[in-house]
């Protein structure tokens, strides 16, 4: 059979075959760059998903690492200042004199005269000990956790948490004396064959003699064995070999008894600014003592030397 298309039929068509072929090359490749481009844009979010959590781990290790060195440098300092050395320090009063210290935990001591508290530049451990030799009035700072003890040469200890006491142990005395004011008090002392303790409860006064090792509990104001750290001497029936021991620290003097009679013989009044003449004058009429003042040959004797008869 005879094909009858026309030039112009035939030349149409061509050109039709032509761009159908044209549109499916450009539909393929378009399919293949989008293809590539989505594969392009799945490697970029993996490579931005690593880049990001590459930058967290870095801000994360530039925030840890001076918490680190924080904790080391902390952890090292402090053991540091545990294993260090304690260094102790010591506060000392002439005779007749008086003086007051704070300690590192806030305790305020108060010491009579020729009185010595040797005490550590910080406290570490359980415990916060001092060593007194003299007289001392403790307003303790407050610490359940941290026992404060007080050691003397009697080996003679006293232990508290926080609380107000006095306390005398003279290292030449073999008498320590203990009064609690307020708080509570552990005394302990040597007592053959082994140590005792002593509970004190608020206006107790416990004395400790080492001649025989024994302890005696006594009720007690408070007022006559703390006066001093006033400036002031009390006395309330004080028997006159414990008047005289008062005013022996106070006015830095020694006295000498040659008459034991006199011993029996209590007094009461309070002194403030009043020169020692004065009280011995008011011990001389309200009980008619003597004393006078005693020469001594040795001119590298410190105290003056009264005598009472």
């Amino acid at each position: 059979m005879e094909d009858k298309t026309t030039p112009a039929v035939a030349e149409a068509r061509e050109e039709r075959i032509v761009n159908l072929v044209a549109d499916a090359l450009e539909v393929s490749r378009q399919t293949d760059m989008e293809t590539k481009w989505q594969h392009m844009q799945q490697r970029m979010r993996a490579s931005r998903r690593t880049s990001v959590w590459m930058r967290v781990q870095r801000v994360a290790a530039l925030l840890t690492l001076p918490l680190l060195l924080a904790v080391a440098a902390q952890y090292y300092l402090y053991n540091k200042v545990e294993e260090a050395p304690v260094q102790w320090l010591e506060a000392h009063t002439n005779p007749g004199m008086t003086t007051s210290v704070t300690l590192p935990d806030g305790t305020q001591v108060y010491l009579n005269s020729e009185s010595t508290l040797k005490y550590p530049q910080h406290f570490v451990g359980e415990l916060r000990e001092v060593t007194l030799s003299g007289e001392a009035y403790f307003e303790v700072g407050k610490n359940e956790a941290r026992r404060f003890v007080v050691s003397t040469a009697q080996q003679v200890k006293v232990e508290v948490t926080g609380t107000r006491f006095n306390m005398e142990a003279y290292s030449e005395s073999g008498m320590v004396a203990t009064t609690l004011l307020e708080g509570g008090v552990n005394m302990y002392y040597p007592s053959d064959p082994c140590t005792k303790l002593v509970k004190l409860i608020p206006l107790q006064k416990l004395v400790y003699t080492s001649a025989d090792k024994s302890a005696k509990l006594y009720a007690t104001s408070g007022e006559t064995e703390t006066a001093w750290k006033d400036g002031r001497v009390i006395f309330k029936k004080t028997p006159l070999k414990e008047a005289l021991r008062i005013l022996e620290k106070r006015y830095n003097v020694e006295f000498a008894v040659t008459n034991s009679r006199l011993l029996d013989y209590s007094f009461t009044g309070t002194f403030t600014h009043q020169r020692l003449e004065r009280i011995l004058e008011y011990f001389k009429i309200s009980s008619r003592i003597k004393w006078r003042y005693i020469d001594s040959p040795d001119i590298k004797v410190q105290r003056t030397k009264i005598e009472i008869y």
